[in-house]
């Protein structure tokens, strides 16, 4: 089974096994009733979600049958992840941050242009971070600069000084 990351175990919070967790995902996957993976000692560990909030930019989990700090301090620091099977299939045009990662970068005219690195939120919209150069280059990943995504690729509409 494949498994995808979003979010990491920041630390523990109080005495009842709270998780201050900081999600890597645009979707909902922190929620009462969810199922997360924690990788743990090069262990992919299946967990309940049975409490959640969100404040300040993080969640705050409680884990099925782990409502002591005892039961969770191993966590603290872990990433989580979701599996493959539990994974939302989207609409045509939507990708996950992870199809985007590692993609080549060419411009209109097939030029290199480098690898996305990482997507970075912004309230107006999502940006790639294009390494190209020894530098990182922020490119908006809304219709006006992206012309086509591939397999392997994305080919983006660069205008002067972009690169």
């Amino acid at each position: 089974m494949k498994y995808y990351k979003c979010g990491h175990v920041m630390t523990t919070r109080g005495i009842k096994g709270e998780l201050k967790v900081k999600s890597y995902s645009d979707f909902d996957r922190f929620s009462q009733g969810n199922n997360i993976y924690i990788l743990h000692n090069g262990e992919y560990v299946l967990e309940r979600i049975i409490k959640s909030s969100f404040n300040s930019g993080y969640y705050y989990i409680t884990l099925e049958g782990k409502e002591d700090i005892n039961l969770v301090e191993k966590y603290h620091s872990n990433d989580i992840y979701v599996s493959e099977l539990e994974r939302e299939k989207l609409d045509e045009g939507e990708y996950y941050y992870s199809e985007l990662v590692g993609k080549k970068v060419l411009n209109q005219n097939g030029e290199d242009r480098g690898i996305v690195i990482e997507i970075r939120e912004f309230p107006k919209s999502d940006y790639l971070s294009i390494k190209y150069n020894g530098k990182m280059v922020l490119v908006p990943f809304i219709d006006e600069f992206i012309k086509e995504v591939t397999s392997d690729t994305i080919i983006v509409n660069e205008i002067e000084g972009l690169f």
